[in-house]
């Protein structure tokens, strides 16, 4: 599984105490836009994950 950690936000800008947290416990919760009480727990160990990709805004003049 590849994780974007930057789609919604920018998580390791804004919350990277919580993202590391998140690393070092093995999961998270992801809640549905659509279904706001549809919550997922999402496994993000080692086995899971294969990259981590953060992808920051592009500012163009």
């Amino acid at each position: 599984m590849i994780l974007s950690v930057s789609r919604r936000t920018d998580i390791p800008n804004y919350y990277s105490e919580w993202f590391y947290n998140r690393i070092k416990e093995g999961f998270l919760y992801v809640r549905n836009p659509m279904n706001a009480h549809q919550i997922s727990e999402i496994k993000i160990t080692p086995d899971v994950v294969d990259c981590m990709m953060s992808c920051g805004n592009l500012l163009r003049n």
